[in-house]
C-alpha cells in the first residue's frame, strides 16, 4: 500500500503544479490534483496514530475532505467559466510546498543530510545547558540513498538520551508551506523578499528551540516525551506561527486578503452561466 500511496501523493503534486503553471485545463488539472492529494493524506492518518500524535493525526485525516472542497471549487470555476485569484495561490502554494518538502523527504541522501545539521544543531545548543550530548550516525531505515522505499523514519539518534530526529523535526514542512504561499501572492517582490527574510530564519531558530524544549522537558522528567513533543512544543509551534502570519498580513496585505478570500470561497456564485462541456 506504501507505493500506491506514493503514487497518489506525486499525482498529487504533478497535476496541481500543471494547473498552476499552464493555463491550458487548468481547473481539470488541479481538481484531479486535489483528489490525489487528499487519498495521499487520509494514508498518513495510521502513522500518526501509532505514535499517538492526535494532533497530525487530525489534520491528516481532514485533508481528504479539505482537498475534496479545493477540487469541488475548481469545479465550479471550470462550471462558470471563473478564475478567482485565490484559487491560483492556493494551488502555487500547496504544489510548490508539497514538491520541496516531499523532494527532499523521498530522497534520502537529501532528508537525512538535512536531518544530521538539524541534530547536530540542537545538540549544540542543548550542551550550552550543561549536557554533553552527541548526535549518533544517520539511521537510513533501510531504504536506498536515491528514494525512499518504506514508510520507516529517517532518523539520527541523540547519545545519551532516548530521543531521535527525524524528518518532522527539521521545520522544513513549515518553511516550505509559508515560503511558497507567500511566494504564490500577487504582490511587489520586495514585500515577498521582506516577509521571506523574516519568515524563514525565524521559524528555522525557532524549530531548534523546539528540539531543545522537548528534550529538556524529557531528560529532566518535568514532562513525559508525549507531552512535551505532542503538547508543549506544538502548542509553542502554533504560537509562534501564528505570530509570524500576523507580521506577514502587516507586510503584505495581499496575503491577508487571499487567506480572507479562502474562507469566502463557500459563498461563490456564479456570475453567469453558460452550457458547456465540463470536461
Amino acid at each position: 500500500m506504501y507505493l500506491v500511496f506514493e503514487t497518489f501523493l506525486w499525482l498529487g503534486i504533478i497535476f496541481v503544479l500543471l494547473g498552476y503553471l499552464w493555463e491550458r485545463n487548468k481547473h481539470i488539472h488541479r481538481a484531479a490534483g486535489y483528489v490525489f492529494f487528499g487519498l495521499f493524506w487520509i494514508g498518513e492518518v495510521p502513522a500518526y496514530l501509532a505514535i499517538n500524535d492526535y494532533f497530525n493525526a487530525f489534520f491528516t485525516f481532514i485533508g481528504l475532505p479539505a482537498f475534496g472542497y479545493l477540487a469541488y471549487q475548481e469545479y465550479l470555476s471550470k462550471k462558470w467559466d471563473q478564475d478567482p485569484e485565490v484559487l491560483r495561490f492556493l494551488a502555487g502554494g500547496v504544489s510548490i510546498a508539497s514538491l520541496v518538502y516531499f523532494g527532499v523527504d523521498r530522497v534520502p541522501i537529501l532528508s537525512g543530510y538535512l536531518i544530521q545539521m538539524i541534530t547536530e544543531q540542537t545538540v549544540w545548543l542543548t550542551n550550552l545547558l550543561g549536557y554533553e550530548f552527541s548526535a549518533a550516525a544517520i539511521d537510513y531505515a533501510g531504504n536506498p540513498w536515491f528514494y525512499k522505499t518504506n514508510p520507516g523514519s529517517i532518523n539520527v539518534p541523540i547519545d545519551g538520551t532516548n530521543i531521535t530526529i527525524i524528518m518532522a523535526c527539521t521545520g522544513l514542512q513549515a518553511m516550505a508551506v509559508g515560503g511558497s504561499f507567500v511566494y504564490s501572492t500577487a504582490s511587489d517582490t520586495d514585500k515577498k523578499i521582506k516577509s521571506l527574510l523574516i519568515l524563514i530564519p525565524t521559524i528555522y531558530i525557532a524549530n531548534l528551540f523546539r528540539n531543545l524544549m522537548v528534550i529538556y522537558f524529557t531528560v529532566e522528567g518535568i514532562f513525559s516525551f508525549e507531552v512535551a513533543h505532542n503538547q508543549i512544543a506544538k502548542t509553542f509551534s502554533v504560537v509562534v506561527l501564528i505570530a509570524l502570519l500576523l507580521i506577514v498580513f502587516e507586510i503584505m496585505p495581499k496575503f491577508h486578503e487571499n487567506i480572507m478570500k479562502t474562507a469566502r470561497l463557500i459563498k461563490r456564485n456564479p456570475i453567469h452561466q453558460k452550457p458547456q462541456e465540463l470536461f
